[in-house]
């Protein structure tokens, strides 16, 4: 038997072809599908986060937003409802952002070291929720006072308010 002729001798490459250079290169596509891809994703993503702002209990108050208008039970991680412990200090619009900003000072009236969340919600003039925010403070001292700040995720305007729905304590 004859072996065919356009086989290349072992280790012979055929010569390689010339480009043809008339044409620009054929594009992938690969760099759109990645900016879509980041695209849908920082969708997804702000979204959640304005959906797990603007959702939640709203709890009312009494319109006093110095001290906290409602207490929760206490929770089966040992937190317990401290609504006497914090007090808005300062509640305006920061700066350059014009998110809105609270000021929270808390005192650990238990004889424990203690960690505190404090829920916090902003409101327009006409009472309405433009967002909501968590201060925290960690170690506080049994007796002593900490000062601690939570800010809104987005820009308002006008006059705000600051309320305090609710303040958890856990003992260290």
């Amino acid at each position: 038997m004859s072996q065919s002729s356009h086989a290349s001798p072992p280790g012979h490459y055929p010569p390689p072809q010339d480009p043809d250079w008339s044409r620009p290169p054929k594009k992938s596509g690969a760099g759109k599908i990645l900016g879509f891809g980041i695209a849908a994703i920082v969708v997804v993503v702000g979204g959640s986060v304005a959906f797990a702002l603007n959702t939640g209990d709203d709890k009312g108050g009494s319109g006093d937003d110095s001290t906290a208008v409602s207490a929760s039970p206490a929770e089966a991680d040992g937190r317990t409802s401290a609504p006497g412990d914090a007090k808005v200090t300062s509640c305006g619009l920061a700066g350059f952002s014009k998110w809105p900003s609270a000021e929270v000072t808390i005192t650990n009236h238990s004889s424990e070291t203690s960690d505190y969340q404090v829920q916090i919600e902003f409101v327009d003039a006409g009472g309405a929720r433009i967002a909501q925010a968590v201060a925290t403070a960690t170690g506080v001292a049994a007796g002593s006072q900490e000062t601690t700040s939570a800010q809104g995720s987005q820009p308002a305007a006008g006059d705000i308010d600051c309320k305090i729905t609710e303040v958890l304590r856990k003992a260290n």
